[in-house]
């Protein structure tokens, strides 16, 4: 009796499904009418769109350690073309000129003499084929500035009649060049896996990353997270800002003694953004919200010279106002977005992640795509972080290691060769204490590995705020 009570009810929802159905068809469909075909006119379209080759990116920064530097231009097709097709690249002042007074910014144009563009620009894409490359070599020459930011902006100024671009930002690729000739010291090869810091600055001086050298003098830092400032709700004007507790405002107003020596040789150095109990989060502003605290963040980059940030979902109250403009329910879209005004607001600095939270799921937002808007992903102790969006594994850590209550992953040789065989570009060390030195040195000794050298004894240490070094172990408290 129940099995034919069910039976019946299926019908009775499938007839009613059924019928709404039909009522929907007689209420939408006029026969006769010709249809409205041009929502359906992309699909034969071959839109066209600009990307660096290496990086698969509309954005790209260039850190030049040598004196030349190579990538392709990428042009890439919707459809295969029937005949040849060709387009003429060039690089564009003009667009320099519009994209710095729309942005406000200010970067200077890398000198054309200094660029050199295979087939002086002209890329064609044959028969059957959806891209086509362009061979782009950058040179260092004598009048480049340190410390400038240069661009290379490239537009596709001559199109074949058969490609078009659906908007005008689809024919321009960005390049960020940073003349880091003189801050070699990081430098261990273009394809080689790099290592990335986070220091506890509450407890332990930033310049202990100079403590990890390599036999051949190379740093085995090549970014530092200074962990880390926060993001709060500042109840008097309804917004989120940047707090700095002491010890972080402490570096920043000494930045010349405390930060730069990182620069100077190579290192980046990034301000990591935190949770603080309160209902601000990295991933739960509205758009407006999102757009706000990006400029303050590069604010404080370019004001303090620093490299970018890092974005840690932990430690803020989901308990959110959502009727305040400024804020939104937690979500992956939210932190998605975040990450998206804040590369905005600046191109050429790091946008980085900890994957944790709804930091973890980072894909499109607004039709972008995470690896247009996220530089360096890193993930929790003992794991691998995910190629968010379309990233490239070589954007991602491959292990992580907790160095002051002795978690994670080890950078062992075994580790090490696994790194490189699967693509990985980076590996995380979080809090180097001093006193665990002995330790830590025993948990990357496949630095020689992944370079052919491996790390100094740890002979000296930097104690809390100092300026010049002390002897390791003998100084230390």
């Amino acid at each position: 009796m129940k099995v034919r009570k069910i039976k019946y009810s299926l019908f009775a929802s499938m007839m009613a499904v059924v019928a709404v159905f039909l009522a929907s068809c007689e209420d939408t469909l006029e026969i006769g009418k010709l249809l409205d075909e041009s929502q359906y006119e992309d699909i034969y379209a071959k839109n066209g769109y600009l990307r660096d080759a290496k990086s698969n990116r509309v954005t790209n920064i260039i850190d030049l350690f040598t004196e030349n530097y190579k990538t392709s231009v990428r042009l890439g097709l919707t459809k295969a073309p029937t005949v040849s097709s060709s387009v003429k690249v060039e690089v564009d002042a003009a667009y320099l000129e519009a994209y710095n007074k729309e942005h406000e910014t200010t970067f200077k144009l890398f000198p054309k003499e200094l660029i050199t563009l295979g087939d002086e620009g002209l890329m064609t894409i044959n028969p059957d084929s959806k891209t086509a490359e362009l061979s782009l070599s950058v040179t260092g020459g004598e009048a480049l500035e340190e410390d400038v930011t240069y661009a290379i902006p490239l537009t596709v100024n001559e199109a074949g009649s058969d490609i078009q671009f659906n908007n005008e930002e689809s024919r321009h690729c960005m390049y960020f060049v940073n003349d880091m000739r003189k801050k070699g010291d990081v430098f261990k090869g273009e394809d080689k896996p790099k290592g990335f810091l986070f220091i506890e600055v509450n407890d332990v001086n930033p310049l202990n990353a100079l403590s990890f050298q390599l036999e051949n003098g190379k740093y085995l830092w090549d970014a530092v997270v200074l962990f880390a400032a926060n993001i709060n709700y500042d109840a008097a004007s309804g917004r989120p800002y940047v707090k700095c507790n002491p010890n972080v405002q402490y570096l920043l107003d000494n930045n010349e003694t405390l930060i730069q020596p990182l620069r100077k040789r190579g290192i980046k150095v990034i301000l990591g953004i935190l949770g603080n109990h309160d209902m601000a989060g990295v991933a739960q502003l509205s758009p407006q919200g999102c757009k706000d605290f990006a400029r303050e963040l590069a604010r404080y980059c370019y004001a303090y010279d620093l490299d970018g940030v890092n974005f840690d979902d932990e430690w803020s109250d989901p308990n959110v106002d959502v009727n305040n403009p400024s804020f939104a329910f937690p979500s992956y879209e939210a932190g998605a977005r975040l990450c998206l005004e804040t590369k905005r607001a600046m191109p050429d600095k790091l946008v980085t992640v900890f994957c944790w939270g709804k930091m973890h799921s980072l894909d499109q937002v607004d039709g972008v795509d995470a690896k247009e808007y996220t530089d360096i992903a890193v993930a929790n102790y003992g794991s691998t972080a995910p190629a968010l969006g379309q990233m490239t594994l070589k954007q991602c850590s491959g292990v992580s290691s907790e160095y002051n209550l002795h978690r994670g992953g080890n950078l062992d040789a075994n580790t090490a060769k696994w790194l490189m065989s699967n693509g990985y570009g980076w590996f995380m060390g979080f809090a180097p204490f001093p006193n665990n030195y002995t330790d830590i040195w025993n948990r990357l000794e496949g630095a020689e590995v992944l370079y052919g050298s491996p790390l100094k004894e740890p002979s000296l240490f930097y104690k809390k705020n100092a300026t010049e070094p002390s002897v390791w172990p003998n100084d230390l408290q």
